[in-house]
């Protein structure tokens, strides 16, 4: 399958493009980057000291948007720099290849790879719905071209987690959330009913920290910086939740998760801003445009992320003694 992947790059979405890298399944084309746990610059510059570190420098980046669509700037909330770290990469300094990064604008890449490769193309976002939006916008036929489109965003059944009501991704720009689920274009959304299932522990990153590659030393760094985060979680769960890389595994192994086939909308006023919800005046409708996921086989894409990720960070060069 050929994947894009639209990130934020904070800790987690380091981790589902580490991940993406070594599942045999997928083939990365491409990264676009964009804003929400970091300005969109700094996704750029995570984004591109990761592929450096992994040995990816093959694959080009892309600047997608910078600000949610009604504003005019953005910048991260005091949240996002205690649960990524100031720049999004725990801390772990960056050290980028600016020539990894493409003059064209992402929405425009991304609308060329649908129309080149059509059914075998797969978009993945993991950060704010932005880009997916302006792509919509700007070439409206790509809903028709897109293989699959799959998102980590929203909360069905459970609490948010940038407010009582909202995921992060939705709550950022939900004007671009609410466009993007009346758009028509078929969705699967993997958001926090599944995503805080599958949590990584302590044991697992030091086992993975054994490769002693410098690629498993940067990225076992910066799980174990989101780890510490979530020990003094107030909700005390056991690990870190890997919201983004699940997201990735459905996208190439669909089989891991049930999906309740649902027509949502996005709250766009009063307390629940952000919030994801079924759309009352297409309950009845026999066409449903979105795929919500409420369960996962957390054992089984635990081993699928641990197998591809130690394929990944074992192909890179070894640490110094």
């Amino acid at each position: 399958m050929k994947l894009i992947l639209d990130l934020d790059t904070g800790i987690d979405d380091a981790l589902a493009l580490s991940y993406a890298l070594g599942d045999p399944a997928a083939e990365v084309i491409g990264v676009t980057c964009t804003y929400g746990n970091v300005v969109r610059e700094q996704a750029l510059e995570n984004t591109a000291t990761l592929l450096k570190v992994l040995g990816r420098k093959d694959i080009p980046l892309f600047a997608g948007p910078a600000h949610p669509l009604n504003q005019t700037a953005f910048a991260p909330t005091p949240m996002c720099r205690v649960v990524h770290g100031e720049h999004g990469f725990g801390n772990a300094p960056t050290d980028s290849d600016g020539m990894l990064i493409q003059s064209q604008r992402a929405v425009d890449w991304i609308a060329e790879a649908a129309d080149r490769y059509g059914s075998e193309l797969t978009l993945l976002t993991a950060g704010p719905l932005t880009t997916l939006a302006e792509v919509l916008r700007c070439h409206p036929d790509f809903k028709n071209k897109i293989g699959k489109v799959v998102c980590m965003a929203g909360a069905l059944t459970v609490a948010g987690n940038e407010t009582p009501f909202a995921e992060a991704n939705v709550r950022v720009d939900p004007e671009a959330a609410a466009e993007v689920l009346s758009s028509g274009l078929p969705l699967v959304l993997i958001g926090l009913d599944v995503t805080l299932k599958t949590l990584y522990d302590q044991a697992q990153i030091d086992n993975l920290q054994q490769l002693k590659t410098k690629a498993s030393d940067l990225v076992c760094g910066l799980m174990q910086f989101y780890l510490d985060y979530y020990k003094t979680d107030r909700r005390r769960l056991a690990g870190c939740p890997l919201h983004d890389p699940l997201a990735v595994a459905a996208a190439l192994h669909p089989e891991l998760i049930t999906t309740l086939p649902v027509n949502l909308k996005a709250d766009l006023e009063g307390p629940g801003r952000g919030r994801t919800t079924a759309d009352l005046s297409r309950l009845n409708d026999p066409q449903k445009d979105h795929h919500m996921a409420i369960d996962v086989d957390v054992q089984r894409f635990l081993k699928l992320f641990t197998a591809s990720l130690t394929r990944t960070l074992s192909r890179c060069e070894k640490a110094e003694s």
